[in-house]
């Protein structure tokens, strides 16, 4: 271990041993994140292992802010979790699939009325949780130079000119990308359709309807859309734009866009119980989340003959189940499941070792191989 990191261990339930993990893979991690850090390649980083429901791993490293003085970045520090939204949305949507209030293959212009147009009556809910909805990918996704800027900032442009046409006709204006359920298109705004569609069809605004459904029944008590004032000092960011324009809480507008894809807040701590939970077949802590068959569809993969022309990638036949990464060519067993997010933070669940993998590995450069891919390889090393 490096003397110029200091770590920080969080709470734990067991030893590596007693659960066939080799305590030795827990050093070279560290020492691999703490090389990276030195290098300026993150700011910070963290991780929580569970086998078998029991976590034998639970560390941080690095800073919680920009800066050489600043606080440092704890095991239960609260980081935006970006994109791992969407796996909450993917939850939520199935508990409404469980209760017989919505269907995979239901049109999702059955229940939002912007889309029941020729261009969108096709696009279904299944569409919208796999990302074949062929609807507009996220900026950069084709990694062309000039791409469109996120739909909530054109929105607000467009409302700061005068022009107030909604965020969900903003999100259906012009063409479609693909046929629906022919590309895998990245598409966050196509996730803030599926949170207007559970506000609709549960009654409740988005948030609330995740806050009660989901994060109080399993005890995610530091896992928030809005982090209260009384924690922000606690949240870990790279930047002053994130620290400006991210953590600082804001007046939201009643017409705007549920933060569906990439809105939520939360902890190492917290994302286990979540990831936990699917391991679990929907249950943990005595509260039942979903059904057993509802986490198996959701884990499965659901595409065909579908193509994957983002980020540079040239695949013809992408595999994605409901809301969850299945591509995964190293270590991980077959089967495993994951969801990343922006800046960057990552759950992978293996059901086939019964592990659960949680990082947070902070920094303005984002996706690096070295802070992503290279440390998971690392963390299934460790098994025995």
């Amino acid at each position: 271990m490096r003397d110029t990191v200091s770590i920080h261990e969080g709470w734990t339930d067991t030893r590596p041993e007693d659960v066939d993990y080799d305590p030795q893979a827990i050093r070279r991690l560290d020492d691999h994140y703490a090389d990276l850090i030195d290098k300026g390649t993150i700011q910070g980083a963290g991780y929580l292992i569970s086998r078998g429901g029991k976590v034998f791993a639970h560390r941080s490293m690095g800073k919680l802010r920009p800066g050489e003085d600043g606080a440092d970045l704890k095991p239960d520090s609260i980081r935006k979790v970006y994109s791992i939204t969407k796996a909450i949305t993917t939850v939520a949507i199935h508990q409404l699939i469980d209760r017989g209030e919505l269907y995979l293959k239901q049109s999702a212009s059955s229940i939002l009325t912007e889309m029941d147009t020729g261009k969108h009556r096709d696009i279904t809910i299944f569409h919208l949780l796999t990302h074949t909805s062929g609807l507009r990918g996220d900026p950069g996704f084709y990694t062309e130079p000039y791409g469109l800027p996120w739909f909530e900032w054109a929105v607000r442009e467009l409302k700061e000119k005068g022009h107030d046409i909604g965020w969900k006709k903003a999100v259906l204006s012009g063409p479609l990308q693909n046929m629906p359920g022919k590309e895998w298109i990245y598409s966050t705004s196509s996730y803030a359709l599926l949170g207007e569609i559970i506000a609709k069809v549960s009654g409740k605004p988005y948030d609330r309807y995740v806050q009660e459904e989901i994060l109080e029944p399993l005890g995610m008590t530091k896992s928030f859309f809005d982090v209260p004032e009384s924690l922000c000092d606690e949240v870990c960011c790279t930047n002053d734009w994130e620290r400006d324009n991210v953590y600082k809480p804001r007046m939201r507008e009643e017409d705007a866009p549920p933060r569906a894809g990439n809105g939520l807040f939360s902890t190492m701590d917290d994302l286990w119980k979540f990831g936990q939970m699917m391991l679990n077949g929907g249950q943990f802590g005595g509260a039942r989340i979903l059904s057993k068959r509802a986490v198996e569809l959701q884990t499965t993969n659901h595409l065909s003959g579908v193509a994957h022309y983002g980020w540079g990638n040239k695949q013809t036949d992408y595999p994605f189940g409901l809301g969850w990464s299945l591509e995964h060519y190293d270590l991980c067993s077959k089967g495993t499941f994951s969801h990343e997010g922006f800046g960057h933070c990552g759950l992978f669940v293996d059901p086939a070792e019964e592990l659960v993998f949680v990082f947070f590995a902070p920094s303005v450069k984002g996706y690096t191989n070295e802070s992503v891919i290279l440390p998971r390889a690392i963390a299934w090393s460790g098994l025995l």
